[in-house]
């Protein structure tokens, strides 16, 4: 699977990355940037449910190639198992990117290959992946 693009210039803007989550379950949420062959941990979600306010990935100057991970679990435990499978199905995460070239689509919109659930479908994993690339 392709990871997503989002458009960069070297203007020294800050970039800022905001996920929401709308789940039943309790989600954690955690953001990861891969640079220069290292990881640098951008922000976890410490409120049950996934989100990650506003926060910064850096200026567009040094993030030119550099990939940011998003990872959400979820947990549905609390939830009734009836209602599983549709928590899976209308699971939704927007990914917010500001600071990039202008125009872009916003939300960045979960795509239903980046989803998985479980064998017992207790607990959906979601990877979202995207490339900031100079244009």
């Amino acid at each position: 699977m392709d990871n997503e693009i989002y458009f960069i210039e070297k203007k020294e803007n800050e970039i800022f990355i905001t996920v929401t989550v709308s789940t039943h379950g309790i989600a954690t949420t955690e953001v990861k940037l891969f640079q220069d062959g290292s990881i640098i941990n951008k922000g976890f979600s410490t409120n049950g449910a996934g989100l990650i306010s506003k926060t910064s990935l850096g200026t567009d100057i040094k993030l030119d190639g550099t990939t940011i991970k998003i990872e959400t679990d979820i947990v549905l435990t609390k939830v009734p198992k009836s209602a599983w499978e549709s928590c899976f199905k209308n699971l939704e995460i927007h990914y917010y990117l500001e600071g990039g070239k202008a125009n872009q689509k916003q939300p960045i919109e979960l795509l239903s290959s980046e989803k998985k659930k479980s064998s017992s479908g207790e607990t959906i994993v979601v990877i979202k992946r995207i490339d900031l690339l100079l244009e």
